[in-house]
């Protein structure tokens, strides 16, 4: 029987953040931001308390670290898709994938839990949530671009607008059903979604 290969102390420290993240999304998703503390997380991933804090520092290194990591799955499960070509139908892929209520449902939890705590005028959680906003924002309006370009979306929408008006409608759907999922019907809003956009923009 061939013997396996010794993880490199690279690796035993991307398993480590691995835990540490799934362990943090699950806590937030589960008691929120301020119910979570980096010991807490530590314990929860089978560690010590004091890893993660070794890691990220602090909280507010822990949140950047928990949503680069839910945008990461995200990005992976539009790979695993095989979204077609960009422009208008990569768009309404997007919708497909961002409304799926069968998948991470603790990472999209907590990715609302932390945009909620994001609002308050001091929060120190601000910045964090801005720079994702502005990655979501960007990934839509580069396909409405690209699907004026091609001449399947019609010249005369306004990209920034948009884009900003379709993401407030995929989270707001989402949090809805997270909320309450027997009072929404996803698949029924995904289609009429996906119905909107086509008569907004389609040329």
């Amino acid at each position: 029987m061939p013997k396996q290969a010794r993880r490199t102390q690279a690796d035993r420290r991307e398993a480590a953040e691995r835990r540490l993240l799934d362990a943090a999304i699950r806590l937030i998703a589960e008691r929120g931001i301020k119910g979570t503390t980096l010991g807490d997380v530590g314990e929860a991933a089978g560690y010590s308390r004091g890893l993660t804090a070794h890691h990220y520092k602090t909280k507010e290194g822990l949140l950047r670290a928990v949503v680069a990591e839910i945008h990461r799955r995200y990005r992976q499960r539009m790979a695993a898709a095989g979204p077609p070509a960009e422009g208008l139908k990569r768009l309404l892929a997007t919708i497909t994938t961002y409304l799926d209520v069968g998948v991470d449902v603790p990472a999209s939890r907590a990715l609302h839990l932390i945009q909620k705590e994001a609002l308050t005028t001091q929060s120190e959680f601000r910045d964090i949530m801005r720079k994702f906003n502005r990655l979501s924002m960007a990934a839509i309006e580069k396909q409405i671009r690209i699907g004026i370009a091609a001449g399947e979306i019609r010249p005369d929408v306004d990209p920034v607008a948009q884009a900003a008006l379709l993401l407030a409608s995929l989270r707001g759907a989402r949090a809805q059903w997270l909320v309450a999922p027997t009072d929404v019907d996803m698949e029924a809003v995904t289609a009429a979604l996906i119905a909107h956009v086509r008569r907004a923009m389609a040329a």
